[in-house]
C-alpha cells in the first residue's frame, strides 16, 4: 500500500481532465474528505489557475454579495464546495447563455446536486456529474488491474489470464481492509485514531452537513437510524422495520434516509429486472458508502471480526459485500462505458448480489462470498440469472476469498475478490 505523505494518483482526476475537452461544466461530487479539493487543485494546476474555495468564510461571504464576479472569466473557473453559495449556479448559467464551449467550469460539492432546491438547479441538463468515492484499494496499492472493464470487454479472456495467478490476500487481510475503509484521512491512521476520526466524521455529518440541507428536529433519531442502517448494510431495505426499530414514523425515516443519501453516507442499490412483476422483488438494498464507517458504527474492530462466532461471521459477510460492491462502483466511476447496476432478488429468495447491464442489454452478475472455496451451490443464483436473462447473459462471477480463478460452467466463473487490486 502507498505510504502516508506520498501522493496517491486518483483515476477520476485523469478522467475529469479528459472530459474538460467535451463538457462545459463538470461537477465532482461525493462525500466530504474524499479528496475532492485535492483533485480540484490538481486539475486547476494543469490549467495554471487557482481554486475558489467557498468553504472559506471570507470568500463565501463575498461570493454571496457578488457571485457574478467569481464566474466572469474567459479561462476555466474552478470552484470548491459550490453548494455553499447556491447563487453561484445562476451566475454560471448566465455565462452558459453566452457560450457553451467546453472547459468553462469545474466544480466540486459534498451534497448531491439533486438535493439542491429546485430554484437553484439552474444547470440541470447542462452539468456533467462525476462521483468521487473514497480511495479504491487499487489506488492505495498503486495498480490498475481494471478487472471490471476487462470483464465487460471479454470475460473469458480475463478469466484465462487470471487462472495463471494465485491471490495473496488472506482472510485477515480482507478484514483489515474492511475496517480501514478508503477515506484519505483515515486509511493511514492507527486503529484507535482511525476510530476517533470516524466518530468525528459521523458527528459532523449529522450535526452540520445534513442540517445545511434541511432543518432536523430529531438529530438523535437520525443518529439511531444511521446505526440501524449500518446493521442492515448489504441487506434488503424494509422501511417499516427500520423506522419502528428506532421509534420514528415511516415518513420521517424515508426523509432521513434521503438526506443520508444526499451527503453520500449511504446509497441504495436498486432492484434489477426486465420487469418488476411476477417473481422479482422491488425493494432496494441499502449500503453504507464506506465499509470502515459501517464497521465503526457497528462497534466492530478487526479483532471482533476475526472471531469464529456466528454473529461475527454474519457481520463479516455483510461488510465484505458492502466493501466489494463499493470497490466495483469505484471502478465503474472511471469508465466511459455507461452501465446500469442493481441487485436481483426474486420472491422465492433467489438472488444475485450485484448485476450490471450495458446499454446494449448485455448482463453480468456478481455473487460475493466470504468462503475460501467456491463450490457448486454458490453458483445457484447466477445460474438462475443466466436462465432469466437468456442470450443477454454474458458472464457471472462468484467473487470469493479463495486464491484461484476458475471456470465452473458455461459463462460462470470464480474469481478472488482481491483481483480487484492485486
Amino acid at each position: 500500500m502507498a505510504k502516508t505523505g506520498v501522493p496517491i494518483s486518483r483515476r477520476i482526476t485523469r478522467l475529469a481532465q479528459a472530459r474538460t475537452n467535451e463538457e462545459p461544466v463538470i461537477l465532482l461530487e461525493g462525500p466530504r474528505s474524499t479528496g475532492k479539493s485535492t483533485a480540484l487543485r490538481m486539475l486547476a494546476a494543469e490549467f495554471k489557475t487557482a481554486v475558489i474555495d467557498l468553504d472559506n468564510q471570507i470568500v463565501r461571504d463575498d461570493a454571496f454579495r457578488d457571485p457574478g464576479f467569481y464566474t466572469a472569466s474567459d479561462s476555466t473557473v474552478f470552484i470548491d464546495e459550490y453548494q455553499r453559495v447556491p447563487a453561484i449556479l445562476d451566475a454560471i448559467k448566465t455565462r452558459m447563455n453566452i457560450s457553451s464551449r467546453p472547459a468553462q467550469f469545474v466544480l466540486s460539492g459534498s451534497t448531491r446536486h439533486d438535493a439542491l432546491a429546485g430554484s437553484v438547479q439552474a444547470l440541470t441538463g447542462r452539468i456533467h456529474r462525476m462521483q468521487i468515492f473514497p480511495f479504491a484499494q487499487s489506488e492505495l496499492e498503486g495498480v490498475s488491474p481494471d478487472i471490471i472493464s476487462g470483464i465487460l470487454a471479454d470475460a473469458q479472456a480475463l478469466i484465462n489470464k487470471a487462472k495463471k495467478m494465485t491471490a495473496r490476500e488472506t482472510r485477515e487481510g480482507y478484514i483489515q481492509r474492511i475496517v480501514r475503509g478508503g477515506f484519505p484521512l483515515a486509511v493511514f491512521r492507527a486503529a484507535q485514531a482511525r476510530s476517533r476520526w470516524f466518530d468525528d466524521y459521523v458527528r459532523q455529518t449529522v450535526e452540520r452537513d445534513i442540517p445545511d440541507i434541511m432543518k432536523i428536529r430529531n438529530k438523535r433519531g437520525l443518529s439511531a437510524l444511521l446505526r440501524k442502517l449500518a446493521s442492515q448494510t448489504a441487506q434488503i431495505l424494509t422501511l417499516e422495520n427500520v423506522s419502528s426499530s428506532v421509534a420514528i414514523d415511516i415518513s420521517t425515516a424515508r426523509d432521513y434516509i434521503q438526506l443520508l443519501k444526499d451527503v453520500f453516507m449511504v446509497y441504495e442499490l436498486p432492484v434489477w429486472g426486465r420487469t418488476l412483476g411476477g417473481r422479482v422483488s422491488a425493494k432496494p438494498k441499502i449500503h453504507i458508502l464506506d465499509s470502515g464507517i459501517a464497521a465503526r458504527l457497528l462497534g466492530l474492530s478487526a479483532e471482533k471480526l476475526y472471531a469464529r462466532q456466528p454473529t461475527a461471521l454474519t457481520e463479516f459477510g455483510h461488510l465484505l459485500e458492502t466493501f466489494t460492491v463499493s470497490e466495483i462502483l469505484k471502478e465503474l466511476s472511471w469508465l466511459d462505458d455507461a452501465v446500469l447496476s442493481g441487485h436481483w432478488h426474486t420472491r422465492d429468495n433467489t438472488e444475485v448480489d450485484f448485476v450490471l447491464e450495458r446499454l446494449d442489454g448485455s448482463v453480468y452478475g456478481f455473487e460475493i462470498k466470504t468462503a475460501g472455496r467456491a463450490s457448486g451451490d454458490v453458483f445457484t443464483g447466477l445460474a438462475a440469472l443466466r436462465k432469466f436473462a437468456g442470450s443477454s447473459f454474458q458472464a457471472g462471477f462468484v467473487l470469493y476469498t479463495g486464491p484461484r480463478a476458475f471456470q465452473f460452467d458455461d459463462r460462470l466463473y470464480a474469481l478472488p475478490i482481491s483481483a480487484l487490486w492485486e
